[in-house]
């Protein structure tokens, strides 16, 4: 095995294997299936007589998985959090170890014939470039496995409860290489008449297809995905030259006819005054033509294919069950039989080692064989993801890392009560424990103060009674972000924010906006000077700055106008910043602020948010972004703007924004809006509302399956968009536990 993860097989043989990420096949329209199998089908074609392929589809107990979704209980904190944190890790291990604890993970395995190493790998270059792009192409992303990688998939395989490390640094320190690393801790092959081989602890077993009924469903590989057991699926394809397959076509209908014409002989003489020759004769013969059409018509090739199911069991019992699982799934299909006196070659055949040393194999055409269609629903299982549930269709866990995404930026979209701010909250949970990420977020409603609390964060209570101050002329040295004169981007958030707050819908005139702008440069010139947070100037000396340009009439009525903010009962904003600002969490609540103060307060609080964005982005530190009832936001052009604006370019300054509302209709009302959702490659959906399903197909295509069940789904359910996957998920919290006391806002009945 070469460090590439090349192996040579002898004989010239050599063999790679590559990780094929799922692409949605069960949950999509009928069209969108056709289109799967057919690409399907291309990949089978573009493979040449040179070329053998195995298709492996691995079924394993969440436990032995190398995602960490267990949270570390640090000892710092509170009683408080670490129930919670109890609670949480209570749950994850119910689903790391309950009945159907299970995930699937594919690959392909490819075994070419060549002089040397070189060769081989130029060869399997030009495979990655030019047949697993037919993969990509329908949303199977590819990955070639290194040596180490490879390495923990074949112990996956030879000694399953080994879970110790395999990396450069053990090997040199142990001498422990290759083979050794993997091998099983013993072998017997004549387990009660050589029907199972031992491996170590366990018993296996490696069962093969065969009596294939004449019209195969694509649901037959998809019966056994199903299965919630230990099982490794293989199917090995090897294509043939099409001429040869041809002329052996031809050969072969010349003796069918051979034979009709005996039988039909055989009858004449027996006095049968109408002979005709058997059914099986005639069906093999109309078989015999279909597919020679088809190798000349339609320009398919002829491959051999054997379907392998690899099982393993602590008792023999135990394999039997499962093998006969298996039987049972597929019985309407074909039949299933275990390998007898050749099981060592069988397994071998198998596991993803690129070798068919089987004597089993049946002659498909390249369209019969795509009815093994490997694809079921996309599956997201990413190291250092958040935990985002369940998938439904295959019970598999989400673990999503949105950092790994183009457009990372994101939406909760759902009615009322059907769980979104509870998965809004279960994010902001993970994101707290598993980074060190700075978190914001803007809660109008108040319904994310328990959590804040819980975790020690600032909440800061935006209203008319409240004492909390924070100034819109905060400034850093980092504002602006790549801008290269920060104070001119500061100075149109002030000519912006006085728009709002003396409602001039047509805009500021240009003089006053020279004006203010002159006022803002000045007033900033001690701080520039030197930037000290003593330094950073009030709505006061704005104010004063304003009435100090006498000769200006403009500046007199522009000040008069703003007195009401400055001495008047809406002060709200005068004065210095006495939050805790360095806090790693800062929470907004607007509840209780009146309607005439709550767009000016939103257009100070994302500029607030801003200066802490910018200042991240020097120190190359990520910060998120919760917006819940955006939509309030979205109804005023000045803080629609802003949101539009991080959206768009949020990304280059480390920012991951998610936006929360009911309807999604609040994000299509125009075609600026829309590109809100054209750069979020994250976004979650739960129950909805009929009137809803018209605006929510322009976000995310949906199968009519997938609408009726958005439509009824229960609470903490729906669909997930993860860049081009749309999948169901699961993701409720145990009731009675004090994590989902925190989570849940739903006063009087569950959540």
């Amino acid at each position: 095995m070469y460090d590439d993860g090349i192996c040579y097989l002898g004989d010239g043989k050599y063999s790679l294997t590559f990780s094929v990420q799922d692409t949605n096949y069960c949950n999509v329209t009928e069209d969108l299936q056709v289109g799967i199998v057919e690409r399907y089908c291309k990949f089978f074609m573009a493979l040449d007589e040179s070329v053998q392929v195995q298709i492996h589809i691995q079924s394993k107990p969440l436990s032995r998985s190398t995602i960490a979704l267990k949270m570390t209980v640090p000892d710092t904190a509170t009683d408080d959090q670490k129930q919670c944190l109890s609670d949480y890790n209570n749950m994850i291990d119910e689903r790391l170890t309950g009945a159907d604890a299970y995930i699937q993970e594919k690959y392909v395995t490819f075994t070419i014939k060549e002089p040397d190493y070189i060769q081989a790998r130029r060869h399997f270059d030009r495979i990655n470039l030019d047949i697993l792009s037919i993969l990509r192409s329908i949303g199977c992303q590819t990955a070639q496995l290194e040596k180490i990688q490879l390495l923990y998939l074949l112990r996956e395989c030879y000694r399953p409860d080994d879970l110790s490390e395999i990396s450069w640094l053990e090997m040199a320190r142990t001498g422990i290489y290759d083979k050794d690393l993997i091998a099983p801790y013993g072998i017997d092959t004549a387990v009660q008449g050589e029907n199972y081989i031992k491996l170590g602890d366990y018993y296996t077993q490696t069962l093969f297809f065969s009596d294939f009924a004449r019209e195969m469903s694509d649901t037959i590989i998809q019966q056994i995905m199903g299965l919630d057991e230990d099982i490794l699926i293989t199917i090995n394809v090897q294509p043939q030259d099409p001429f040869y397959a041809a002329e052996q076509l031809k050969r072969r209908l010349r003796m069918l006819d051979i034979e009709k014409g005996n039988s039909i002989s055989r009858q004449s003489k027996a006095g049968i005054l109408i002979p005709e020759p058997p059914r099986e004769l005639q069906a093999t013969l109309q078989a015999a033509e279909k597919i020679l059409k088809s190798l000349q018509a339609r320009d398919e090739k002829l491959v051999l294919v054997n379907i392998l199911v690899f099982v393993r069991g602590k008792t023999i019992e135990d394999v039997d069950a499962i093998a006969k699982s298996v039987r049972d799934r597929v019985a309407m299909s074909c039949a299933v039989r275990p390998f007898r006196f050749d099981h060592e070659n069988g397994m071998n055949s198998a596991l993803p080692l690129g070798r068919n040393d089987t004597f089993v194999s049946r002659t498909f055409t390249t369209t019969a064989a795509a009815a093994f269609v490997p694809f079921n629903v996309v599956e997201i299982v990413e190291k250092n993801g958040f935990s985002y549930g369940r998938n439904m269709r295959s019970n598999n866990i989400i673990s999503l890392n949105r950092k790994n995404y183009e457009n990372a930026h994101g939406f909760y979209f759902g009615t009322s009560g059907s769980g979104k701010s509870m998965g809004a909250k279960a994010e902001i949970w993970e994101c707290y424990w598993r980074t060190k990420d700075d978190i914001l977020i803007i809660d109008p409603d108040g319904e994310f103060l328990p959590l804040v609390e819980l975790l020690g964060g600032e909440v800061i209570d935006v209203s008319n009674t409240s004492t909390m101050r924070f100034n819109p002329f905060d400034f850093n040295e980092f504002y602006g972000a790549e801008e290269e004169n920060p104070l001119a981007v500061k100075s149109d958030f002030i000519i912006s924010l006085l728009e709002v707050m003396l409602n001039m819908r047509d805009g500021m005139d240009p003089v006053t906006k020279s004006i203010v702008d002159k006022c803002v440069r000045e007033i900033y010139q001690p701080y520039m000077a030197k930037p000290r947070d003593e330094n950073i100037p009030t709505f006061e000396d704005f104010y004063h700055k304003l009435l100090q340009q006498e000769d200006v009439p403009e500046a007199k009525i522009l000040a008069v106008s703003l007195e009401i903010y400055v001495h008047g009962s809406l002060n709200l904003f005068n004065g210095r910043t006495n939050i805790d600002t360095s806090n790693r969490i800062l929470c907004f609540r607007t509840k209780n602020l009146g309607k005439q103060l709550r767009t000016m307060a939103m257009a100070i609080i994302q500029d607030f948010c801003w200066n802490r964005i910018s200042k991240n982005q020097e120190l190359k530190k990520t910060t998120w972004l919760w917006n819940d009832e955006i939509h309030h936001s979205l109804r005023h052009p000045t803080t629609a703007e802003w949101l539009y604006g991080i959206w768009k370019r949020g990304r280059k300054y480390g920012l991951i924004a998610t936006g929360i509302t009911q309807e999604v209709r609040d994000v299509c009302a125009s075609q600026e809006y829309k590109t809100l959702i054209a750069n979020s490659e994250f976004i979650m959906l739960y129950r909805q509302k009929p009137d809803m399903i018209d605006d929510l197909e322009q976000v995310v295509p949906l199968s009519g399956q997938q609408i009726e069940f958005l439509l009824q789904c229960d609470s903490g359910t729906g669909l997930y968009k993860a860049k081009n996957a749309v999948v169901e998920f699961s993701n409720t919290f145990k009731k009675g536990t004090k994590l989902y006391e925190i989570l849940s806002t739903t006063v009087g009945r569950d959540r």
